[in-house]
């Protein structure tokens, strides 16, 4: 199977069955109403969305609505509901035993978030390692451990190119292992990417701005009611984005077509779909670095280190279905279903080797053959509330699955090394004459895991309760075998991975929790440089970890802190050139996070880890994992000014420790520090609210490196005009 950093996606998900009661017939909702002018005298921004107002009809109450009210910029972004933990479904934020990150639609649309990069530096003990801009595998640092663990709507995938947030509600980030709840991954944790539903009201936004350089866009967001009895609800996204990057050449051109329908096909029964079209090109994605001497100083972020005619483009086309049914107060039944096409049409890389600095760079410029990918995902799962004597219990089992065929072509040419180069200034060349590609993607592998699952949410008392969960995880890979001239079954490994959290609530705003769970994870695939095994694909791991963790609800602020022990296989290509699991990797430490109103003007978002990382056995054994930052501490702040109604500054400092950028720990990334300015001023005009949002990201343009593969991003400004009819 492809390695990470291999320029191939394994995409999106599937799945069937049943879910979900959100209310009965003649409940009321909340939703949003007509617009109004803010008062004067308003010290909260609530001209930013529509008035809440009750409406009574026959649609029952759903997560979806009720996600829509929680998580605003006048309740300081603090949210009280997970919309997914995986199998569990919908959970109470502060009674969950991990810990999570919910990022809501504000936050996103006042922080102008063009890809997920711009929100992995805002919680706790995540941070972007492989850029969204650089068109390879997107990768996530959580806790210290790199992965492409990625949810939409509790639906696992493995990858997630190309991502956009306009069709979003809300990201979710989990932090630690995610076996029970999602199905084998890497240890670091998991990303929940939750749709937008449709509103119970009729909803007109349109957006125009500019998400920094000279990169234009508009995003319509229209959502309502089509039936006046509230059965059939809507949701629609439009995005057109185009022009060029803070670095200089690099261009993005997108276009997104995002659709939501909610039927509510009885008061128990609620059927929701999802049709999703995206197409994401890019010119000159920023370079891939690998040195074998000591990094030095970073190349100027703001330049293109790679070439101008080196491309990377996206055609993603995904539908998906839930299906929500409640029996009685007993039973639910839920199930999901998502199919995702990827076609990759272009993929150019530019890899710069560095072995001496004082001598300059090296480049290779790589063109790959068309790749696709079918990725499938589905979810059956079962509800049951029942009572064992004064025990409460909450039974969840059923089958959670997700798969990806991957298809390609041997078109592989490349330009050969070039250079070296002065790392002072990069070099560009003319676009090379590459051979045609005629060969069409065959069928060239396939990855699945499959998982039975049961867990029980117990309650004792109102202080005591449990949550005990177990699943019997598999992984089945397949590749294609160039002698037999066909794909064949290389991997096929399964394993129970239990989970077991105790909580004890001493006060209703106080939560604290002991947790031990297990994951299943794919072993890794031997890479170019491991001479004596390249591309074997090594036995899947074991990874544990324990958690003691508290959350108080104190106040506006939502104030959490756990302490972790993660601890998973070490993997490395060893002297002799083999690619080897020997020895394990563990990293403890502490996380910290404070979100909401800290004063009634200024809300808080902010993280702090600690991380202790360490290599036990093998060839490192004593020295500390690459690309680990020992210390993430983040501070993003928003201050509304009372004698201007309706202006907020905001901004935020994030600092990050240095890292070892190679096994030997010969090689040390030095620490850096990035700070966040921005303004936001909302008013109305003819009685419709209006945004006015501008917001610089590194505003110092300070050149640092990300980890040991990229540069970091350069000053980026950007700013647009929101308006709400």
């Amino acid at each position: 199977m492809p390695s990470l950093h291999r320029p191939r996606l394994l995409c999106a998900a599937l799945g069937a069955a049943f879910g979900t009661l959100l209310a009965t017939s003649g409940t009321s909702a909340f939703a949003q109403g007509s617009p109004a002018p803010v008062p004067a005298d308003s010290s909260t921004e609530t001209s930013t969305t529509l008035p809440v107002v009750r409406v009574t009809g026959k649609a029952p109450v759903k997560d979806g609505t009720a996600l829509q009210r929680e998580g605003d910029a006048k309740d300081g972004y603090k949210t009280k509901t997970v919309s997914s933990v995986g199998a569990l479904g919908s959970v109470s934020l502060q009674d969950t035993p991990f810990a999570i990150s919910v990022l809501p639609l504000q936050l996103l649309e006042n922080l102008q978030a063009q890809s997920p990069d711009d929100l992995f530096k805002l919680t706790p003990s995540s941070r972007s390692a492989t850029p969204q801009g650089t068109g390879w595998t997107p990768v996530v640092n959580i806790r210290g451990f790199d992965g492409s663990n990625t949810a939409e709507d509790g639906l696992r995938r493995i990858y997630n190119h190309a991502a956009v947030l306009e069709d979003k509600e809300r990201v979710e980030v989990l932090s630690g292992l995610s076996g029970f709840l999602f199905g084998a991954a890497t240890p670091g944790g998991m990303v929940n990417y939750v749709y937008k539903r449709p509103t119970t009201e009729r909803l007109n936004s349109v957006t125009v701005g500019n998400y920094g350089g000279s990169q234009w866009f508009v995003h319509g967001d229209f959502g309502g009611m089509i039936d006046s009895e509230g059965q059939f609800g809507y949701r629609l996204n439009l995005v057109k984005q185009d022009g060029e990057t803070s670095v200089d050449q690099q261009k993005i051109n997108r276009s997104l077509v995002s659709g939501a329908l909610d039927w509510h096909i009885t008061d128990q029964l609620l059927l929701e779909l999802n049709g999703v079209y995206n197409k994401y090109h890019t010119d000159g994605p920023s370079a891939y670095w690998f040195y074998d001497a000591p990094h030095g100083k970073a190349p100027d972020a703001d330049k293109l280190w790679g070439q101008p005619w080196v491309q990377d483009e996206f055609e993603n086309t995904k539908l998906m279905g839930k299906l929500s049914y409640k029996l009685n107060d007993q039973l639910t039944l839920r199930g999901a279903y998502m199919r995702d096409n990827i076609d990759r049409p272009i993929q150019d890389h530019a890899q710069n080797y560095v072995g001496d600095v004082a001598a300059g760079y090296e480049q290779i410029g790589i063109r790959s053959g068309r790749t696709k990918d079918r990725f499938d995902a589905a979810q059956a799962m079962a509800d049951l509330n029942l009572d064992t004597g004064s025990v409460q219990h909450k039974l969840t089992l059923g089958y959670a699955m997700y798969q990806d065929k991957f298809y390609a072509t041997t078109f592989n040419p490349n330009t050969g090394w070039m250079g070296p180069f002065p790392l002072d200034q990069p070099h560009h060349i003319a676009e090379p004459t590459f051979p045609e590609d005629t060969t069409k993607p065959i069928y060239a592998a396939k990855v699945r895991n499959s998982n039975w699952l049961i867990g029980d949410q117990v309650r004792f008392t109102e202080q005591w309760s449990a949550l005990l969960g177990i699943s019997h995880s598999s992984i089945v890979t397949s590749d294609y075998d160039e002698e037999l001239g066909k794909v064949v079954k290389d991997y096929d490994k399964s394993r129970n991975s239990p989970s077991v959290s105790l909580i004890f609530k001493p006060m209703p705003w106080l939560t604290t929790y002991a947790t031990y769970i297990e994951g299943l994870e794919q072993g890794g695939v031997a890479p170019a440089e491991a001479t004596g095994n390249k591309d074997e694909v090594m036995p899947p791991m074991i990874s544990k970890q324990k958690e003691l963790g508290v959350k108080a609800d104190v106040g506006g602020m939502l104030l959490t802190a756990a302490l972790f022990d993660i601890e998973k296989a070490n993997e490395y290509t060893n002297s002799d050139g083999f690619y080897v699991q020997d020895g394990r990797q563990r990293h403890r430490g502490i996380e910290l996070g404070a979100t909401g109103k800290a004063t009634s003007d200024l809300t808080l978002f902010s993280g702090f880890t600690w991380l202790a990382p360490k290599v036990r056995g093998g060839d490192y054994d004593g020295l500390q994992p690459i690309n680990v930052a020992k210390v993430l501490a983040k501070v993003y702040a928003e201050y509304q000014l009372r004698f201007i109604p309706g202006l907020s500054l905001n901004g935020g400092v994030f600092y990050t420790g240095k890292q070892w950028a190679n096994e030997t720990n010969t090689d040390r990334l030095p620490a850096y520090t990035t700070l966040d300015l921005g303004l936001r001023y909302t008013t109305t005009a003819a009685n419709h609210p209006v945004t006015l949002n501008l917001y610089a990201s590194n505003v110092t343009n300070k050149s640092y490196w990300q980890n040991s593969y990229y540069v970091g991003s350069p000053r980026n400004v950007a700013f647009s005009a929101n308006v709400k009819f």
